[in-house]
Parts: structure tokens; C-alpha cells; sequence
């Protein structure tokens, strides 16, 4: 108790760090919430070139406006102007329905709607090409059906005519398909890693201007008190961000929060491990918070959720093992997620408990200095 006082204290004393301690992290939390508050990308601005200007080119562009993910916000006369306004990011998307499209499908012909899109925003080309390819199915079908009514007078025949094979896709996991229940756990995951990491920086750099044992077995012991009291509160940060997300919000889940305690205090205190031993490297703390920023940076690129890790180049999933962002987010999915039990959080468990490693690493780096300072 003495030491949680202590450093409470030395916390009080240092304003950036009580903040990035205390009211930081929940400002943080909430900010990324707020970013992927929509869920899903709507109401994108796309714009169309209509070079046909018939009823069928109205019609298309009337389905292009109707779908929930597309909004028509501008119509050109060229290819040119629509493709300097995506450069621009004033529109996501140009749409260019060719000339004699009407005659083309009367025709029986099968003209080509082009459509232009800038595949950098990953998310976002995903979204317009999802809902031009099912704009472009839809149109096609009933232009088929219409057609072929004129032979097969009964609409469930026709429709069977035209489209002989369907596919039905449900999705297993996300029913919603919310981009933000998969990417803000991801995305705290990896801002908890270097808060933490920099806390710990901070507060050892703080606290070694004061002796202490040289003595491995103490000095050790003397290293977690000082760590208690930030394990304590970044375990309840978490747990209370992810209690307003689960419980709050009401986002979907598997399991009780209750279960993934063990997975974030070990979470926690790996981050630790790896902020003490950036520390020691160099034992300076500006130096130190590079190191930690180099290491940090890439962190949610390289948790595998929006690339698969699998398809990672062998340095990439090097590195990514070296996170302890990695695991834990492996075991949160497989319980919050996945439903898929405590005991499939065991191997991300045994992996950060690996982290331990440095445990002697720091101690010695520790006891060092101190006989060096002696």
C-alpha cells in the first residue's frame, strides 16, 4: 500500500504524465470511437457521367442513388472532370454510363458500365464496389426477366430462366457488417501498447534518480510495486472501455468481460515488460520514448485485422509477434467473437507470459547502473 501511495504521488507531481495515466486514455478511447461512430460507410459522394441520356440511364442512375452506401452528388459532361474531382477526394467514384446504352440492350448486346474509384481508401473501395456489383446484378436480372417475360408469362419461371443459379451469402460472424465492432478493439488494442509502453518509460526514468537495492532479488521486488499501481489502472481502463462498448452500446458479444480479466491484466503488464526494457537500454527516457515509438508505430498494421496476418511477409510476422497487442487481441476475439471459450485464450496466455524473459534482463540492466552510480 505504501508503494501504491508513493508512486500515486510522484504521478501527481508530473501533469503529463497523470495524464497519460489517468484522463488520457478515456479521451483517447472515446475519440476513436466517435470516428467509426457510423459503423458503416453511407452516403458516399459518387459521381456520373451520362453519355447515353436515355430512360435507362436515368433509371441507373436512380438505383446507383437509391443504394444506402452511394449518394449521386455530381453529374459531369466528361471523363476528365470526374476523374480531377477523385483525385481531389471530392467524390469517391465515377460512374460513366456509355453512349447508346438504351440500343445496346435492346439490341441484346451487353454494354459495359464503367465505374472509376480510388482503391487507396481500402474500406471505402470495398463499400462502392460492393454496392455497384450489386446495383449492376439487380439491373441485369430485371432486364433479363423483362425480357424474357415475353415468352414465359409467369414471373418465378422467368426469374428462373434468367437467373438459373443463386447464390445466398450469410455472414457466420459481424451480421451487421459494422466496420467498427472489428476495428476499434483492434484500434484500442494498439493505443493501450504505447501509452502503456510510454507510462512505464516515463515513470522509471522518473523514479531512478532514487537509489535503490542492488540487490537482484529486491531490486526485482521493488521494480513490480512500482508497477502496481499502473497495472491497477490501465487493467480498468480497459475493462471500461470495453464494458461501454459490450455492455453500454450493446455491440454483439460471446462471453461475459468478466473472462478476458486474466487476458488484459497479462496484456497490461507485458507492455510493461517492454517499456522497462527500452528503458534500460539506454536509461534515457527521451531516447527511450523513440525506441518505443519506432516499435509502436506499426502496431495496428500489423495486428492482422485488416490484413491477414497469415499473408504477412516473415519480418512482418516477426515483428508482429514481438507485440503484445498481437496475442491478446488473438485471445479477444476467440472469446468476445468467436465464442469460443476460455480455454482457447490459453495459448495467447502462454505467449505473453514468454514476456517474463525480460523480467532478469531489466533487473540486471537495473542492478548495473546502480553499481555504476555506486
Amino acid at each position: 500500500m505504501q508503494a501504491l501511495k508513493s508512486e500515486l504521488a510522484a504521478v501527481r507531481s508530473d501533469r503529463w504524465l497523470l495524464a497519460l495515466v489517468f484522463w488520457l486514455p478515456p479521451v483517447l478511447s472515446l475519440f476513436l470511437l466517435l470516428i467509426f461512430s457510423a459503423g458503416q460507410p453511407l452516403n458516399l459522394p459518387v459521381g456520373v457521367v451520362d453519355l447515353d441520356q436515355s430512360s435507362l440511364s436515368r433509371k441507373v442512375t436512380r438505383y446507383l442513388d437509391a443504394s444506402p452506401a452511394l449518394n449521386i452528388t455530381r453529374h459531369y459532361s466528361s471523363i476528365a472532370q470526374g476523374k480531377e474531382d477523385i483525385s481531389d477526394a471530392d467524390i469517391y467514384a465515377l460512374v460513366v454510363i456509355p453512349a447508346n446504352l438504351s440500343r445496346d440492350v435492346m439490341r441484346g448486346e451487353a454494354p459495359a458500365i464503367s465505374a472509376f474509384f480510388n482503391a487507396q481508401y481500402l474500406l471505402i473501395a470495398k463499400a462502392i464496389r460492393s454496392a455497384l456489383i450489386e446495383i449492376e446484378t439487380t439491373l441485369a436480372v430485371e432486364l433479363d426477366v423483362g425480357r424474357t417475360l415475353v415468352h414465359t408469362p409467369v414471373i418465378k419461371a422467368a426469374l428462373a430462366t434468367s437467373m438459373p443459379v443463386r447464390s445466398q451469402m450469410s455472414a457466420l460472424y459481424n451480421l451487421n457488417l459494422n466496420y467498427a465492432t472489428f476495428l476499434v478493439p483492434a484500434l484500442l488494442a494498439a493505443l493501450f501498447t504505447l501509452l502503456i509502453i510510454c507510462v512505464t518509460i516515463l515513470s522509471l526514468g522518473k523514479k531512478d534518480k532514487h537509489r535503490v537495492s542492488s540487490r537482484p532479488a529486491k531490486l526485482a521486488v521493488e521494480l513490480a510495486r512500482r508497477s502496481l499501481l499502473y497495472t491497477c489502472v490501465f487493467s480498468i481502463h480497459i475493462l471500461l472501455s470495453l464494458a461501454f462498448l459490450y455492455g453500454t452500446l450493446d455491440w454483439p458479444h460471446q462471453l461475459s468481460l468478466g473472462g478476458l480479466l486474466p487476458l488484459i491484466i497479462l496484456f497490461v503488464m507485458a507492455c510493461q515488460l517492454m517499456g522497462a526494457f527500452f528503458y534500460v537500454l539506454t536509461f534515457d527516457r527521451v531516447r527511450s520514448l523513440s525506441l518505443a515509438g519506432a516499435f509502436s508505430a506499426p502496431a495496428f498494421a500489423f495486428l492482422g485485422v485488416t490484413f491477414p496476418a497469415s499473408d504477412m511477409t516473415v519480418f512482418a510476422q516477426f515483428w508482429r509477434d514481438l507485440m503484445p497487442a498481437a496475442h491478446y487481441l488473438n485471445g479477444f476475439l476467440n472469446q468476445v467473437s468467436y465464442a469460443a471459450g476460455a480455454a482457447h485464450s490459453l495459448q495467447p496466455i502462454l505467449v505473453m507470459l514468454v514476456f517474463a524473459v525480460l523480467i532478469p534482463v531489466v533487473v540486471y540492466r537495473f542492478k548495473d547502473q546502480q553499481d555504476g552510480a555506486g
